[in-house]
Protein backbone atom coordinates (compact mmCIF):
# COMPACT_ATOMS: atom_id res chain seq x y z
CA UNK A 1 0.00 0.00 0.00
CA UNK A 2 3.36 2.36 0.36
CA UNK A 3 4.24 2.00 -2.77
CA UNK A 4 1.00 2.98 -4.45
CA UNK A 5 0.48 5.93 -2.25
CA UNK A 6 4.84 6.70 -2.99
CA UNK A 7 3.10 6.01 -7.17
CA UNK A 8 0.42 8.68 -6.92
CA UNK A 9 2.17 11.06 -5.61
CA UNK A 10 4.60 10.48 -8.10
CA UNK A 11 2.39 10.64 -10.69
CA UNK A 12 0.80 13.72 -9.72
CA UNK A 13 3.75 15.79 -9.39
CA UNK A 14 4.73 14.92 -12.86
CA UNK A 15 1.51 15.90 -13.80
CA UNK A 16 1.79 18.97 -12.39
CA UNK A 17 5.20 19.47 -13.39
CA UNK A 18 3.71 19.15 -17.33
CA UNK A 19 0.93 21.53 -16.89
CA UNK A 20 3.64 24.26 -15.58
CA UNK A 21 5.46 23.74 -18.79
CA UNK A 22 3.08 24.09 -20.55
CA UNK A 23 1.65 27.25 -19.40
CA UNK A 24 4.51 28.94 -19.32
CA UNK A 25 5.28 27.95 -23.04
CA UNK A 26 1.89 29.21 -23.55
CA UNK A 27 2.27 32.48 -22.05
CA UNK A 28 5.56 32.81 -23.69
CA UNK A 29 3.57 32.81 -27.57
CA UNK A 30 0.96 35.13 -25.80
CA UNK A 31 -1.90 32.30 -25.65
CA UNK A 32 -3.95 31.69 -22.42
CA UNK A 33 -4.60 27.93 -22.31
CA UNK A 34 -8.06 26.99 -20.42
CA UNK A 35 -9.05 23.93 -18.98
CA UNK A 36 -5.02 22.87 -18.87
CA UNK A 37 -5.14 21.94 -14.49
CA UNK A 38 -7.13 18.39 -16.04
CA UNK A 39 -3.65 17.66 -17.25
CA UNK A 40 -2.62 16.11 -13.80
CA UNK A 41 -5.91 14.33 -13.15
CA UNK A 42 -5.94 12.74 -16.77
CA UNK A 43 -2.30 11.40 -16.41
CA UNK A 44 -3.33 9.92 -12.75
CA UNK A 45 -6.48 8.10 -14.55
CA UNK A 46 -4.42 6.63 -17.00
CA UNK A 47 -1.52 5.64 -15.02
CA UNK A 48 -4.27 4.01 -12.27
CA UNK A 49 -6.20 2.69 -15.68
CA UNK A 50 -3.12 1.00 -16.75
CA UNK A 51 -1.83 -0.73 -13.54
CA UNK A 52 -5.60 -2.02 -13.10
CA UNK A 53 -5.24 -3.57 -16.26
CA UNK A 54 -1.65 -4.35 -17.25
CA UNK A 55 0.32 -3.78 -14.21
CA UNK A 56 -1.77 -5.44 -11.08
CA UNK A 57 -1.23 -9.03 -10.49
CA UNK A 58 -4.02 -11.24 -8.29
CA UNK A 59 -1.02 -12.33 -5.80
CA UNK A 60 0.07 -8.43 -5.44
CA UNK A 61 -1.74 -8.41 -1.65
CA UNK A 62 -0.75 -11.89 -0.73
CA UNK A 63 2.62 -10.50 -1.62
CA UNK A 64 2.65 -6.93 0.10
CA UNK A 65 0.99 -8.97 3.15
CA UNK A 66 3.58 -11.48 3.38
CA UNK A 67 6.15 -8.42 3.55
CA UNK A 68 4.36 -7.33 6.64
CA UNK A 69 4.10 -10.00 8.18
CA UNK A 70 7.30 -11.68 7.83
CA UNK A 71 9.87 -9.08 7.06
CA UNK A 72 11.25 -9.16 10.51
CA UNK A 73 11.54 -12.97 10.76
CA UNK A 74 13.51 -12.49 7.44
CA UNK A 75 16.20 -9.61 8.89
CA UNK A 76 16.93 -11.68 11.84
CA UNK A 77 17.70 -14.32 9.72
CA UNK A 78 19.64 -12.18 7.39
CA UNK A 79 21.62 -10.59 9.95
CA UNK A 80 22.13 -14.29 11.98
CA UNK A 81 20.06 -13.75 14.74
CA UNK A 82 17.27 -15.97 16.29
CA UNK A 83 14.24 -14.40 15.10
CA UNK A 84 11.74 -13.59 17.44
CA UNK A 85 8.65 -15.81 15.58
CA UNK A 86 9.75 -19.01 15.01
CA UNK A 87 10.87 -20.37 11.57
CA UNK A 88 9.07 -22.69 11.59
CA UNK A 89 5.81 -21.29 11.90
CA UNK A 90 6.26 -19.31 8.95
CA UNK A 91 4.56 -20.93 5.58
CA UNK A 92 8.00 -22.16 3.72
CA UNK A 93 6.79 -20.25 0.67
CA UNK A 94 5.82 -16.84 1.90
CA UNK A 95 9.19 -16.79 3.81
CA UNK A 96 11.14 -17.65 0.75
CA UNK A 97 9.71 -14.91 -0.96
CA UNK A 98 10.27 -12.19 1.65
CA UNK A 99 13.83 -13.76 2.29
CA UNK A 100 14.84 -13.46 -1.15
CA UNK A 101 13.49 -9.43 -1.19
CA UNK A 102 15.40 -8.51 1.61
CA UNK A 103 18.47 -10.39 0.55
CA UNK A 104 18.77 -8.28 -2.66
CA UNK A 105 18.50 -5.24 -0.18
CA UNK A 106 20.97 -6.59 2.42
CA UNK A 107 22.98 -9.87 0.69
CA UNK A 108 24.69 -12.08 3.57
CA UNK A 109 26.09 -15.83 3.25
CA UNK A 110 23.44 -16.69 6.49
CA UNK A 111 20.26 -15.43 4.78
CA UNK A 112 21.19 -17.14 1.38
CA UNK A 113 22.26 -20.63 3.40
CA UNK A 114 19.13 -20.32 5.08
CA UNK A 115 17.40 -19.15 1.37
CA UNK A 116 19.29 -22.14 -0.13
CA UNK A 117 17.74 -24.80 2.54
CA UNK A 118 14.19 -23.63 1.86
CA UNK A 119 14.27 -24.04 -1.72
CA UNK A 120 15.32 -27.51 -0.11
CA UNK A 121 12.57 -28.33 1.70
CA UNK A 122 11.12 -27.26 -1.69
CA UNK A 123 12.25 -29.59 -3.97
CA UNK A 124 13.68 -26.85 -6.22
CA UNK A 125 17.46 -28.09 -6.59
CA UNK A 126 18.32 -25.30 -9.49
CA UNK A 127 17.16 -22.57 -6.91
CA UNK A 128 18.99 -24.38 -3.70
CA UNK A 129 22.22 -24.35 -5.96
CA UNK A 130 22.24 -20.96 -6.73
CA UNK A 131 21.52 -19.66 -2.86
CA UNK A 132 24.51 -22.31 -2.32
CA UNK A 133 26.63 -20.67 -4.48
CA UNK A 134 25.92 -17.23 -3.19
CA UNK A 135 26.47 -18.30 0.23
CA UNK A 136 29.64 -20.22 -0.53
CA UNK A 137 30.98 -17.01 -1.84
CA UNK A 138 30.54 -14.99 1.18
CA UNK A 139 31.67 -17.86 3.47
CA UNK A 140 34.25 -20.22 1.59
CA UNK A 141 35.79 -21.57 4.65
CA UNK A 142 32.04 -22.57 6.19
CA UNK A 143 31.32 -26.68 5.96
CA UNK A 144 27.86 -25.99 6.05
CA UNK A 145 27.76 -23.79 2.99
CA UNK A 146 29.39 -26.45 1.00
CA UNK A 147 27.25 -29.36 2.12
CA UNK A 148 24.18 -27.47 1.37
CA UNK A 149 25.94 -27.24 -2.20
CA UNK A 150 26.58 -30.83 -1.88
CA UNK A 151 22.76 -31.79 -1.55
CA UNK A 152 21.58 -29.24 -4.16
CA UNK A 153 23.85 -31.33 -6.61
CA UNK A 154 22.85 -34.51 -5.66
CA UNK A 155 19.67 -33.53 -5.78
CA UNK A 156 19.76 -32.20 -9.54
CA UNK A 157 21.34 -35.62 -10.65
CA UNK A 158 18.24 -37.66 -8.74
CA UNK A 159 20.01 -38.51 -6.12
CA UNK A 160 22.81 -39.75 -7.54
CA UNK A 161 26.74 -38.58 -6.72
CA UNK A 162 28.39 -36.88 -9.11
CA UNK A 163 31.88 -35.32 -9.35
CA UNK A 164 31.47 -31.75 -8.43
CA UNK A 165 29.25 -32.76 -5.51
CA UNK A 166 32.22 -35.66 -4.16
CA UNK A 167 34.51 -32.78 -4.36
CA UNK A 168 32.20 -30.58 -2.30
CA UNK A 169 31.84 -33.56 0.08
CA UNK A 170 36.04 -34.00 -0.08
CA UNK A 171 35.92 -30.59 1.25
CA UNK A 172 34.29 -30.94 4.19
CA UNK A 173 36.01 -34.65 5.12
CA UNK A 174 39.26 -33.31 4.37
CA UNK A 175 38.98 -31.04 7.59
CA UNK A 176 36.18 -32.74 9.60
CA UNK A 177 37.17 -36.55 9.25
CA UNK A 178 34.24 -37.70 11.82
CA UNK A 179 31.31 -35.43 9.75
CA UNK A 180 28.58 -37.78 10.14
CA UNK A 181 26.16 -35.51 7.75
CA UNK A 182 28.53 -35.50 4.84
CA UNK A 183 29.82 -39.65 5.02
CA UNK A 184 25.98 -40.37 5.19
CA UNK A 185 25.14 -38.26 2.20
CA UNK A 186 28.59 -39.79 0.23
CA UNK A 187 27.57 -43.10 1.36
CA UNK A 188 23.61 -42.35 -0.13
CA UNK A 189 24.23 -40.63 -3.19
CA UNK A 190 27.15 -42.91 -4.25
CA UNK A 191 25.07 -46.21 -3.78
CA UNK A 192 22.03 -44.65 -5.93
CA UNK A 193 24.98 -43.41 -8.52
CA UNK A 194 26.18 -47.28 -8.53
CA UNK A 195 29.69 -46.13 -7.13
CA UNK A 196 30.19 -48.84 -4.68
CA UNK A 197 33.92 -48.21 -3.16
CA UNK A 198 32.84 -44.86 -2.17
CA UNK A 199 29.82 -45.97 -0.99
CA UNK A 200 31.45 -48.72 0.87
CA UNK A 201 33.91 -46.09 2.11
CA UNK A 202 31.20 -44.11 3.74
CA UNK A 203 29.35 -46.83 5.42
CA UNK A 204 32.41 -47.98 6.67
CA UNK A 205 33.02 -44.44 8.28
CA UNK A 206 30.05 -44.32 9.84
CA UNK A 207 29.79 -47.95 11.40
CA UNK A 208 33.25 -47.36 13.01
CA UNK A 209 31.40 -44.91 15.03
CA UNK A 210 27.98 -45.88 15.49
CA UNK A 211 27.84 -49.78 15.63
CA UNK A 212 25.52 -50.23 18.65
CA UNK A 213 21.86 -50.76 18.12
CA UNK A 214 19.69 -50.21 15.56
CA UNK A 215 21.57 -47.55 14.08
CA UNK A 216 24.32 -50.09 14.25
CA UNK A 217 21.82 -52.92 12.26
CA UNK A 218 21.10 -49.93 9.94
CA UNK A 219 24.61 -49.28 8.86
CA UNK A 220 25.52 -53.17 8.48
CA UNK A 221 22.87 -53.25 6.41
CA UNK A 222 23.64 -50.59 3.91
CA UNK A 223 27.04 -52.13 4.00
CA UNK A 224 26.58 -55.26 3.04
CA UNK A 225 24.33 -54.47 0.19
CA UNK A 226 27.24 -52.21 -1.17
CA UNK A 227 29.38 -54.91 -0.67
CA UNK A 228 26.81 -57.20 -2.57
CA UNK A 229 26.37 -54.80 -5.35
CA UNK A 230 30.02 -53.93 -5.59
CA UNK A 231 30.93 -57.78 -6.29
CA UNK A 232 27.93 -58.11 -8.91
CA UNK A 233 29.27 -55.00 -10.84
CA UNK A 234 32.89 -56.71 -10.76
CA UNK A 235 31.68 -59.86 -12.36
CA UNK A 236 29.69 -58.34 -15.29
CA UNK A 237 32.53 -55.67 -15.49
CA UNK A 238 34.15 -57.32 -18.32
CA UNK A 239 31.25 -58.70 -20.44
CA UNK A 240 30.23 -56.36 -23.45
CA UNK A 241 27.36 -57.06 -26.37
CA UNK A 242 26.69 -55.96 -29.26
CA UNK A 243 22.84 -56.21 -30.52
CA UNK A 244 22.45 -55.60 -34.50
CA UNK A 245 19.03 -55.43 -35.74
CA UNK A 246 17.47 -53.94 -39.17
CA UNK A 247 13.95 -51.41 -39.03
CA UNK A 248 14.06 -50.80 -35.51
CA UNK A 249 13.26 -47.00 -34.43
CA UNK A 250 15.73 -44.87 -32.98
CA UNK A 251 15.85 -44.23 -29.28
CA UNK A 252 14.04 -46.45 -26.69
CA UNK A 253 15.91 -49.04 -24.41
CA UNK A 254 17.31 -52.68 -25.38
CA UNK A 255 17.27 -55.15 -22.92
CA UNK A 256 19.99 -57.50 -23.08
CA UNK A 257 19.89 -60.67 -20.90
CA UNK A 258 22.76 -63.02 -20.24
CA UNK A 259 21.83 -66.69 -20.02
CA UNK A 260 23.48 -69.38 -19.00
CA UNK A 261 22.18 -72.80 -19.73
CA UNK A 262 19.30 -73.69 -17.09
CA UNK A 263 19.42 -70.47 -15.50
CA UNK A 264 17.38 -66.93 -15.36
CA UNK A 265 19.94 -63.96 -16.26
CA UNK A 266 19.84 -60.80 -15.09
CA UNK A 267 18.50 -57.69 -17.54
CA UNK A 268 21.12 -55.11 -18.60
CA UNK A 269 19.86 -52.51 -20.27
CA UNK A 270 21.08 -50.05 -22.48
CA UNK A 271 19.83 -46.81 -24.04
CA UNK A 272 19.94 -47.33 -28.05
CA UNK A 273 21.30 -44.61 -30.40
CA UNK A 274 19.74 -43.26 -33.67
CA UNK A 275 21.75 -45.83 -35.67
CA UNK A 276 21.96 -49.46 -37.09
CA UNK A 277 23.87 -50.38 -34.88
CA UNK A 278 23.92 -50.56 -30.70
CA UNK A 279 26.75 -49.64 -29.68
CA UNK A 280 29.08 -48.54 -32.05
CA UNK A 281 31.63 -51.82 -31.84
CA UNK A 282 35.10 -52.93 -31.47
CA UNK A 283 35.51 -56.38 -31.55
CA UNK A 284 37.01 -58.82 -29.01
CA UNK A 285 35.84 -62.56 -28.43
CA UNK A 286 34.67 -63.33 -24.80
CA UNK A 287 34.51 -66.88 -23.48
CA UNK A 288 30.81 -66.76 -21.68
CA UNK A 289 28.42 -68.91 -23.56
CA UNK A 290 26.27 -67.83 -26.00
CA UNK A 291 23.79 -64.71 -25.50
CA UNK A 292 20.02 -65.23 -26.49
CA UNK A 293 17.43 -62.87 -26.58
CA UNK A 294 14.63 -64.14 -23.81
CA UNK A 295 11.64 -65.30 -25.52
CA UNK A 296 8.72 -63.40 -25.20
CA UNK A 297 10.21 -60.02 -24.96
CA UNK A 298 9.58 -58.75 -28.07
CA UNK A 299 12.79 -58.77 -29.01
CA UNK A 300 13.02 -61.76 -31.41
CA UNK A 301 14.29 -59.77 -34.53
CA UNK A 302 17.51 -58.96 -32.38
CA UNK A 303 20.52 -60.97 -32.94
CA UNK A 304 22.63 -60.96 -30.24
CA UNK A 305 26.21 -62.06 -31.01
CA UNK A 306 29.14 -63.55 -28.86
CA UNK A 307 31.29 -60.66 -29.13
CA UNK A 308 32.05 -58.06 -26.96
CA UNK A 309 32.77 -54.27 -27.55
CA UNK A 310 35.11 -51.34 -25.70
Amino acid sequence: MVWIVISVVLLVALGALIWLLWQREARKAGKVMRGAIGIPLVVVLLAALGYGLIGYNEHTNDWLADQQEYRDVARAIIAGESPERAASEVPVGALVRVLQAELVKEPSAMGWYALGSLYDQLGAPEQSEEAARKALAMSPQEPAMHLLLARALIQKAGGKLTDPALAELRWVLDREPAHDGAWMMLAMSADRAGRYDLAEQGWQALLSRHSEGETGDLLRRGLENARQQKSRQEKFAGIQAVVEADDLPAGGTVFVYLREAGSSGQPLAGRRPGGPHFPAPRWFPISRPPCRCRPGTGCNDIRMTRRRWS
